[in-house]
């Protein structure tokens, strides 16, 4: 009989669990196709999104983790059409199912297999591997072999996603991304010292169209936004990208970040060689609010529209998540490559932040933006000449009250510069208002 509570404790403490519930308020103009005049210019609509977890570890070796997450929406504007739902029902399925296996049999590798978040460096080409759905979700399928020793650690991941959602509870089909894709991933980590880390990575990314679709009258659905195949086309080929990235404490006040990656392969019958770069120093100021402000640089690769059967535009593989804009990556590089697929790009960055209360921080960042080449000559709305893609500023005020309340406001406004040409060039904005209640 002493020995029951015991049994029951050690029970108990094998097993974990949480729920959190995310509301979102969105308003949108322009910013799909920098058109005042276009159909869907004018957007605004809620999201809903509840997420359960659960964690049961068996023993020290074995755990099993899933998470079931279902989002809906409502669109106030622009209502019902041929490319919206008024109200979008999403699937109730598992954006989290994996298997961790610590050190088997006395191996120094952990594994992790199955529908898992993963985000390596800053999340630069890693982070998203279901673009279509808008921060619903954020998974890849894939198993991940982890070794670690002193100051070395050593991940492989294989993955294979799927472009339909899987996994689901109500037998809902809906378009995570526009391609089968199977990948590899590994990347190396080396603490170089107490504030210095040094990374290098290969990553090869095949795509293949998904089966049957790309027939007359075929769509693609997810957060009740409907638009045919041929506008939102599959990827076919591979991608590999070499890269790598060093971040430091340069001193104790200035910290430094760079990231580069060489990719080649062949991509949509055209063989293909791009080049990318990613940066950012930061200085912390003097004071009791931690301000910071910082400079930045990103360059990735534009296509050479002289270029004959070869294609130097740099894809972002499984990067295309809102890194740095809420409106200009995931909107309005739909109308020149795909959803977040960020490319052709010169970025300059100016920021400052400040904590305007324990729990909250302001964030203040202008971005200039150039097109490295004028890819797109000879589409409507696009320069053969000017470069200039325009302004951006965004303002954030991210609050954390505590362990159960948080949320942020986000505004960001974009003025285009002369790489747009009518019926483009109109000004563009996006706001947005979260709460996020965690239990």
């Amino acid at each position: 009989m002493a020995a029951a509570p015991a049994v029951a404790d050690e029970a108990a403490s094998a097993w974990s669990g949480g729920l959190d519930l995310r509301l979102r308020e969105v308003a949108i103009e322009n910013a799909n196709a920098l058109d005042e005049d276009n159909a869907s210019a004018s957007r605004h609509f809620e999201r809903y999104r509840v997420r359960g977890w659960g964690r049961y570890a068996a023993n020290d070796v074995l755990a099993l983790t899933g998470r079931l997450m279902w989002e809906g929406r409502h669109y106030y504007r622009p209502g019902e059409s041929a490319h919206y739902e008024t109200w979008y029902d999403g699937a109730l399925m598992f954006d989290n199912l994996y298997l961790d296996v610590a050190k088997p049999g006395g191996l120094p590798v952990n594994f992790r297999i199955g529908r898992q978040e993963i985000m390596f460096g800053n999340g630069w080409l890693t982070g998203d591997g279901t673009p279509l759905d808008g921060s619903r979700s954020f998974y890849l399928d894939a198993a991940r072999a982890t070794w670690a020793k002193a100051a070395d650690t050593v991940d492989v991941v294989l993955v294979r996603q799927d472009a339909k959602t899987s996994l689901t509870l109500d037998g809902e089909r809906e378009d995570q991304t526009e391609q089968d894709e199977r990948g590899l991933i590994a990347y190396w980590r080396h603490k170089a010292g107490p504030d210095t880390d040094l990374d290098a990575f290969f990553i090869r990314k095949n795509n293949s169209p998904v089966s049957g679709e790309a027939g007359a009258g075929s769509l693609r659905l997810n957060n009740g936004f409907i638009i045919p195949v041929a506008a939102d086309p599959s990827d076919d080929g591979h991608v590999n990208a070499l890269g790598g990235r060093v971040e430091s404490a340069l001193t104790a006040r200035w910290k430094a970040r760079a990231e580069a990656a060489f990719e080649w392969g062949r991509r949509n019958g055209k063989d293909l060689q791009a080049y990318g770069f990613n940066g950012r120093l930061t200085r912390r100021l003097d004071g009791e609010r931690a301000a910071r402000v910082q400079i930045g640089y990103e360059f990735l690769s534009g296509d050479d529209p002289d270029s004959t059967g070869k294609t130097e535009a740099f894809d972002p593989l499984w990067g295309r998540w809102p890194q740095w804009s809420e409106l200009y990556g995931p909107y309005s590089y739909g109308a020149e490559t795909r959803t977040g697929e960020t490319t052709n790009l010169h970025r300059l960055n100016l920021g400052w932040a400040v904590k305007v209360h324990p729990t909250t921080e302001l964030s203040l960042d202008y971005h200039a933006l150039f097109a490295d080449r004028n890819s797109k000559c000879g589409s409507t709305g696009f320069s053969c000449s000017d470069k200039f893609r325009g302004h951006l500023l965004a303002a954030w005020l991210r609050s954390k009250f505590d362990k159960h309340v948080a949320g942020h406001l986000v505004a960001e406004y974009f003025i285009p510069g002369g790489y747009y040409t009518p019926p483009k060039g109109d000004n563009a904005y996006f706001l947005r208002a979260e709460l996020v209640l965690s239990w």
